[in-house]
């Protein structure tokens, strides 16, 4: 397992959806995420605050309330263009012990979502990045007009 680096949630212009960009060393893994699921992972990133819990929010509260504390979120497989997804998720007794380890799928922009409002790592299997992972060198050019825009864009974050 490699740690991963969140650098953040743009429109890939080849796509229709979000690009969540995830780095380890001198590799990106590129995820496309739904337009939820990319706002979201911004408003986690920026330390929003909405008036009202949403969902990833709800679950951060969930996890809290019954003494459960995300350890990692881990992308551990890539199946026919599709990502899977682990929380690692410590659940402790009233004495503050690990009760026990549990290991929950979700999607990868579900666990990002979450794991950007605790603080939490996240981590790819060595054969998904080998799989999907590209050179960044490839993904920035430093004369793209595009991406400068993207970054002094505050309305519009993908």
């Amino acid at each position: 397992m490699v740690e991963l680096e969140i650098l953040g949630v743009s429109q890939a212009e080849e796509h229709q959806y979000p690009v969540v960009l995830l780095r380890h060393e001198n590799r990106v893994l590129p995820i496309l995420v739904g337009i939820p699921e990319a706002s979201a992972i911004q408003i986690g990133l920026m330390r929003e605050k909405t008036p009202r819990p949403m969902t990833h929010d709800l679950v951060c509260n969930l996890l809290a309330g019954l003494r459960g504390e995300l350890q990692s979120v881990t992308i551990y497989q890539l199946q026919n263009d599709t990502f899977f997804a682990h929380l690692n998720i410590e659940q402790k007794n009233p004495e503050g012990h690990v009760e026990q380890v549990l290991r929950i799928d979700s999607r990868p922009s579900d666990g990002i979502a979450i794991a950007v409002r605790l603080g939490c790592p996240i981590y790819a299997a060595e054969e998904v990045m080998e799989m999907a992972g590209q050179d960044a060198s490839l993904l920035a050019s430093p004369d793209d007009s595009d991406d400068t825009q993207d970054e002094d864009d505050d309305d519009e974050p993908f």
